[in-house]
Formats: structure tokens, C-alpha cells, sequence
């Protein structure tokens, strides 16, 4: 997959992205977008995301916040904010989910476009334009997903997740981009045309992660993803391996319980590019475990009083990691030196590469094994709720 991820991404970059305009079109600016931020226990960044999306110079806007039964001092500060600014706010007092949240606002956007914020976001000023252009002549264009920037930076975690997001996240996006489907929009800052949220019966608030439901939802219905690279926003990222593993988790199960509901609806869909996500999803799933679990099987028949035997595991081991890590390095240096056309200091992260192959690979890996049985055996049709999330400093 990385080497797929490589190619993906230097085939989109030659042919697609190099050829973007750096200006943004303002004359889509005539259209409106109603902003959707759902709140839950964020009293320390609901107002700088509010103001912000306020302050941004598209002319058409309205502002959506949702409280989601927050037990935190999130009300206040929201009540605060609106005797300065006009928003509309709507707090529901008993906590049911972002997707609940999300469809709670829905039924207020005046306008043919809706925008879904998390409430720890801070949007980059021209790209609601940027978005909004990829809309002008695509009609069957449900969603285009932004490219989401890291705030706090200063943590190795911090370090480590810019690396992720720009050569990881950001590789898969334009990669899949190109073979057709985009496994899922990002929930932290995507726009939607309305129509095609009202035709897939809105979000889900029964699956775990709302934002990978929506998109497999729209490509069952035959409506396009787009990925927008200039559309930047920033948000923070868990500085806790304890927050990191939860989010983690939470994002693993969510990808798992959509695999496990729209499997079958996938395979009638005939779809030369869905065929190419569900191989994606599935396989990536059956080699984290094949691997993981020949890796406890090795440790438990080894033979540590042997040396001939331990050194010839030992080299194995070592030429294996040694080609994972050559790939990833190729991938993320590909990946950091495209994406620093929109950040500079992704560049001087190439220092961080070590840590994701020999340490960060083996937490997503242990994730997606542990997820695996919360997807099986959580209760559809219940609302799925959320957590307060581990948002770390704020720190540009």
C-alpha cells in the first residue's frame, strides 16, 4: 500500500495539483455556507473556533453551534460569545453523539451548502473559497474534505502526528483520490452540498465515526469525494499516549463497523474503485494480524539459548524492518516535500521519521486489532456517543 501511496501521490501532484491556482476564486463567494460546529465539553476552544469562522471574509455565512449536553463550563462560554456575535445556538441537555448533533443543526442551514466544523478548528481564510470551486461544475460532487494542519507541534506526539497527517493521511487522500474513491471525508472540516446529505438520509448516529459512515454512504449512492489540499484549517491533536490511543481506537472501530455494515452493499455495487477501497480496508486488517500474531508466535517458540537460531531470526527481522522502513521513508519524504508548498516547517519533520515505523507503526497496528471486537459487538441503532477528547495545548 505505501508503494501504491507513492505512486498515487506523484501522479496526483503532476497531473492535478501542481496545475491549482495559488489565488482563490472569491466570485463562488455569492453562494452561502451555514458552518455546523457540535460542541462536547470544549470550554477552552469553542470561542476562538466561533470567532474565527466569524471573522473569515466569506460574505455569506451562517453560524450553527450545537451543544451536545457538555458537563464542562461549554454553555457559558458559548452564551458568553453570542451577546457579542450573531450565531445560532442550539443546546440539546443530554449528550447523544456528533452525529446526532450534526443533524440537529441541519434541519437550521438556510443555506445550499453545509460545512461541518469541529469545535477546536481554526479555518484558513480563503478556504471556504477553495472549496466551493470544486463544486462549480460537478453535479454529482457531494463532499470536498479539507487539509487539516496540526496546532500543537511542540510535543514529540505533536511532531509525530504532522509527520502522520502530511505524508500519511495526506498520501492516502490523494491516492485514492485517483483510483475513484476517498475512503472518508475528514470529520474536523468538510463542505457538503445539502442535497446530498438530505438524499443518504443525513448522518448516522449509531455508527461511532460519523465522517466515514457520510462517505461510504455517498459512494453507495454514486456521489463523488473531492480532496482540496489548499483548503486548510488547524486543530489540536492528543499530547497523551492515553488520549492518542483513544482517539485511535475510536477512529479503527469506526472504519471497521462501516466495513462490517455496507461489506455486502459494496460488493453488488460492481465498482472497479470500490473494490479497490474494500481490498484496501480488508487486507490492510488481515496483514495487521497475520503479522502481529506471527510476531507472538515467533517469541513464543523461540529458542534464546540457541545463537545460531537467534541470529538468524534477528537478521530476518532486521532486513524486514529494514525495507518497511527504506518504503516509508521514500513515502514520507515524497509526501513532506509536496505538503510544505502549504506548510514550511513540515519540511524540518523529516528529523521525526524514525519514530513512526519503529514505534508509532505498532500502536495503529495494536489498534486496529483491539477495535476489531468493539465494531463486532456494539448494539446498532443506539446513539453513539463521544468523549471528552484530549485536545492538548494550544499552541501554534
Amino acid at each position: 500500500m505505501s508503494i501504491f501511496w507513492i505512486v498515487g501521490t506523484i501522479y496526483y501532484a503532476l497531473f492535478y495539483e501542481l496545475k491549482l491556482e495559488k489565488k482563490a476564486f472569491k466570485n463562488v463567494g455569492s453562494k452561502g455556507i451555514s458552518f455546523l460546529v457540535p460542541c462536547y465539553n470544549e470550554a477552552d476552544t469553542i470561542a476562538e473556533t466561533i470567532t474565527n469562522i466569524y471573522e473569515l471574509d466569506f460574505p455569506n455565512k451562517q453560524i450553527i453551534v450545537i451543544n451536545d449536553g457538555s458537563s464542562d463550563n461549554s454553555v457559558e462560554e458559548i452564551e458568553k460569545l453570542k451577546t457579542k456575535l450573531n450565531f445560532v445556538f442550539i443546546n440539546l441537555k443530554e449528550n447523544k453523539g456528533k452525529a446526532n448533533a450534526l443533524n440537529h443543526g441541519f434541519e437550521y442551514a438556510d443555506y445550499d451548502y453545509v460545512m461541518g466544523v469541529d469545535a477546536d478548528t481554526i479555518i484558513d481564510n480563503d478556504a471556504p473559497y477553495y472549496m466551493l470551486e470544486a463544486f462549480e461544475h460537478n453535479p454529482n460532487l457531494a463532499a470536498v474534505t479539507g487539509n487539516p494542519r496540526i496546532r500543537n507541534k511542540k510535543s514529540i506526539l505533536g511532531k509525530i502526528q504532522t509527520v502522520e497527517y502530511a505524508s500519511i493521511i495526506g498520501a492516502i487522500k490523494r491516492s485514492q483520490t485517483i483510483s475513484g474513491k476517498i475512503n472518508t471525508i475528514s470529520g474536523v472540516f468538510t463542505l457538503f452540498r445539502k442535497s446530498a446529505i438530505e438524499k443518504v438520509g443525513k448522518w448516522d448516529t449509531d455508527m461511532i465515526t460519523e465522517d466515514i459512515a457520510i462517505s461510504w454512504k455517498f459512494h453507495l449512492n454514486n456521489l463523488e469525494i473531492k480532496y482540496e489540499p489548499r483548503a486548510l484549517c488547524w486543530m489540536l491533536v492528543p499530547e497523551t499516549v492515553g488520549g492518542l490511543w483513544k482517539q485511535r481506537i475510536r477512529w479503527a472501530q469506526g472504519g471497521q463497523e462501516v466495513l462490517i455494515r455496507d461489506f455486502k452493499k459494496a460488493l453488488k455495487s460492481f465498482n472497479p474503485a470500490f473494490y479497490m477501497l474494500l481490498f484496501e480496508q480488508i487486507f490492510s486488517l488481515i496483514w495487521i494480524h497475520i503479522v502481529i500474531g506471527l510476531l507472538i508466535f515467533t517469541l513464543i517458540k523461540a529458542n534464546f539459548l540457541d545463537i545460531s537460531y537467534l541470529k538468524y531470526q534477528f537478521s530476518i527481522i532486521v532486513i524486514s524492518a529494514f525495507i518497511l522502513t527504506f518504503i516509508n521513508i521514500i513515502q514520507f519524504t515524497i509526501a513532506l516535500i509536496l505538503d510544505s508548498k502549504y506548510e514550511k516547517i513540515n519540511i524540518i519533520t523529516l528529523i521525526f521519521l524514525s519514530w513512526y515505523p519503529t514505534i508509532y507503526w505498532f500502536v495503529n497496528a495494536l489498534v486496529a486489532i483491539f477495535a476489531l471486537p468493539k465494531a463486532i459487538k456494539r448494539k446498532k441503532g443506539e446513539f453513539a456517543t463521544w468523549i471528552s477528547p484530549d485536545r492538548g495545548n494550544i499552541r501554534r
